[in-house]
């Protein structure tokens, strides 16, 4: 679940590195930098995702705080990291 998490973070950051930082944090409990050229807010990433079905968590202005269930399949982190890229690639798409 963390390990999967976390890779899944850092694949992301890599694809979107003007909107993303390095994810950190223990096991599923993981925040992600928001970079401020990402011209968005933590809490509008949180808004875009509840959107998609995915309830994230602002942790201040500039993070986004994942806090998933502490029993988590392989499949529902692979969900949520594409409903993440997808709330993502979205905002990168309406700001360019």
């Amino acid at each position: 679940g963390g390990e999967q998490l976390m890779s899944g973070l850092a694949d992301i950051a890599t694809r979107y590195p003007t909107v993303l930082g390095e994810a950190r944090g223990w096991g599923l409990l993981r925040g992600v930098p928001i970079k401020e050229e990402a011209g968005c807010t933590a809490a509008e990433l949180v808004g875009d995702a509840m959107a998609e079905g995915l309830l994230l968590v602002a942790a201040g202005p500039t993070v986004v705080r994942f806090v998933p269930p502490l029993v988590v399949t392989e499949e529902e982190v692979t969900e949520a990291m594409a409903r993440f890229e997808k709330v993502i690639a979205k905002r990168v798409e309406s700001s360019s």
